[in-house]
């Protein structure tokens, strides 16, 4: 009976998610999408002819075009799920009038800004695809180290939950910010924000999937209606995730992932000079390198192709610092780039670590 009591005390910690607003009905994109992207006419469909694919609804001119589109759907659907082509697949959803075809896609965005700046040099704005390499024994070594230090291998019966709070001025007015993080079964990963009442989140599992349960991969929200995630943007949320220490600890598990040793190598972040081996880690496309300390496996630092605040992808290498050492979980609270700081408060989490995954942490 305690037990018990204490177990539901333990899981109320963790604050829930709030109720998000089911799917809307699906935006109508005003043009014959196929023969847009093969010969660039703009004409309207109709409603007898009309099909669902992704957050839109797309008419057809001609009876050939709906079948193309029947059988090719992702060909010639709005790209990147309808988010704005140059802020990204994650990004707010642009605007069905503003829309151009580049190299054959059909993109669509958020301002006439943005659609110009796009036409002009599509290339930073494109979701990267890291290329993969074999594994090596001493990668294999560095990870294991690395993978106990963090106790990736820590049985964790709930959601892990690494958040931040914080007030912002909007205008005039002060604004609460709540940040999230969350790692559940599965690869479960959520990325939210709120502000004051309005909250905003991606869900993906990344996980192997069963066939039995129906996906969660979404963009939700208290104030808009559900958006499934597409192709292109559930692998633009995994290169999010595998940015952060606790998900990508976790993936050191996986059967697929390979590691390299980048040899000896010293990084600056700002006025921080960091001194350490390179891990290599790559998963579906995504590579992210560590610098690791080699007597323990402490990940130091990281450096990764990232989307900046500008929307283009540059490496990014991050610094990690204030290590928490709590709740059977390591995750570093701080993380310093060029661009500044990301701070975190507080992690949630009932994880036990094995015996063998006590090692020190050192602060640089």
């Amino acid at each position: 009976m305690v037990s018990a009591l204490l177990t539901a005390l333990l899981i109320g910690l963790v604050p829930p998610l709030p109720a998000h607003k089911p799917i809307d009905d699906r935006e109508l994109f005003p043009y014959d999408p196929v023969l847009l992207i093969g010969t660039g006419e703009k004409l309207e469909g109709v409603s007898t002819r009309e099909a669902t694919y992704g957050n839109y609804r797309y008419r057809f001119a001609t009876d050939a075009s709906k079948r193309a589109f029947d059988a090719m759907p992702a060909r010639f659907a709005i790209a990147f799920g309808g988010g704005c082509a140059r802020m990204g697949p994650l990004s707010g959803s642009g605007d069905v009038k503003r829309f151009e075809v580049v190299d054959e896609k059909l993109y669509i965005f958020a301002s006439d800004a943005c659609r110009d700046g796009f036409v002009k040099d599509a290339k930073p704005f494109l979701e990267v695809v890291d290329p993969p390499f074999p594994s090596d024994k001493r990668g294999i070594a560095l990870a294991t180290s690395a993978r106990r230090w963090l106790r990736a291998d820590a049985a964790c019966p709930r959601e892990i939950v690494v958040s931040a709070e914080r007030i912002e001025k909007i205008g005039e007015k002060d604004c609460k910010v709540r940040e999230e993080l969350r790692l559940g079964a599965n690869l479960t990963f959520t990325d939210f924000k709120s502000w004051n009442d309005d909250a905003f989140w991606t869900v993906a599992a990344f996980g192997p999937t069963d066939g039995r349960n129906p996906p969660i991969d979404a963009r939700r929200s208290t104030v808009q209606g559900e958006q499934p995630l597409d192709a292109s943007q559930l692998e633009a949320f995994r290169r999010v995730a595998m940015l952060e220490p606790l998900f990508l600890s976790r993936i050191m598990l996986q059967p697929d992932v390979k590691f390299a040793a980048g040899g000896d190598a010293e990084w600056t972040v700002g006025e921080r000079a960091l001194k350490g081996e390179i891990l290599k880690i790559h998963w579906h496309g995504v590579t992210v390198e560590w610098l690791v300390r080699p007597d323990t496996g402490q990940p130091l630092a990281q450096c990764a192709m990232k989307r900046g605040r500008d929307a283009r992808f540059a490496r990014t290498i991050e610094a990690f610092s204030e290590w928490n050492d709590k709740g059977g979980v390591r995750v570093p609270m701080v993380r310093i780039d060029l661009g500044g700081t990301r701070r975190f408060d507080k992690v949630e989490s009932e994880c036990a670590p094995r015996p063998v995954d006590v090692v020190p942490v050192f602060e640089e």
